[in-house]
């Protein structure tokens, strides 16, 4: 049973070495490719020295051609299962061979996992209510994160609506709930941080959860990294701070009224 990573990135340079690291001693192979990155993240992928990384430089890609990106990496996977795994996306390594023992051991084609929505800084989260995505009849922060690559599957929709189709034309999330397995383990997803210093149109301004004091961080955190790689140790600014504490009460009351 081979399992092929997707990682499709630009301008990741603060998480996209840990992210890497996190998961490439369960997976097979790993298909990075960067559509145009103009910070470090291209010499930080570089510096993993790790066979499995197929890396590839595709040119800077719209939003409107992402899926197809996304089908050309598809097309050119030889793996039983594909998993994605994002620039900013950092797993437990309990989790990571939970999802690999997972896709091995069942008949399941889809495989959705929960994360923590990081918000201020890798010590904070977002509350679950603010998770909007419906799986299965389940809602919360959830992810499809591992799809058997069945007969038919395909990329459509533009970003960031594109989805994983299957031949019936149902997007996988949408397939009958004996075909989908919820792992139980979350990972760390940093989406609302700045992920590079060209800067993050999706950072967010609010006071999220603080993670207890035992919290079991990723592994990935506490290897030796190269001096290119930044550390994720930084806490949130004063000045994010200030526009957090009025703005998370306003967030808070317009999630419980919709």
């Amino acid at each position: 049973m081979k399992i092929t990573a997707h990682t499709l990135v630009k301008n990741e340079e603060n998480f996209i070495w840990y992210a890497i690291n996190s998961v490439i001693n369960c997976v097979d192979e790993v298909l990075v490719w960067d559509t145009g990155s103009t910070d470090k993240t291209v010499p930080i992928i570089k510096s993993i020295k790790n066979s499995k990384i197929k890396f590839k430089e595709v040119g800077r890609v719209d939003v409107k051609d992402l899926a197809d990106a996304r089908q050309k990496m598809l097309d050119e996977t030889q793996a039983d299962w594909i998993f994605i795994l994002d620039g900013d996306e950092i797993w437990p390594q309990s989790a990571i061979e939970n999802c690999k023992l997972k896709i091995k051991n069942s008949r399941c084609d889809v495989v959705v996992v929960p994360n923590h929505m990081l918000i201020g800084d890798i010590f904070h989260y977002q509350e679950e209510s603010a998770g909007r995505y419906k799986i299965a009849g389940r809602v919360g922060h959830y992810n499809v994160r591992a799809i058997r690559k069945i007969p038919g599957l395909r990329v459509e929709g533009i970003y960031p609506d594109e989805a994983y189709v299957a031949k019936e034309g149902i997007k996988v999330q949408d397939l009958e709930k004996e075909r989908i397995f919820f792992l139980d383990e979350p990972y760390l997803h940093a989406s609302f941080l700045p992920r590079s210093l060209r800067g993050n149109k999706k950072i967010k301004y609010e006071i999220g959860e603080e993670f207890p004091k035992d919290f079991y961080y990723p592994e990935a955190f506490f290897r030796s990294r190269p001096e290119i790689v930044p550390s994720p140790w930084q806490p949130m600014t004063g000045r994010y701070k200030l526009n957090a504490l009025w703005q998370t009460p306003l967030k808070k009351i317009k999630r419980r009224l919709i």
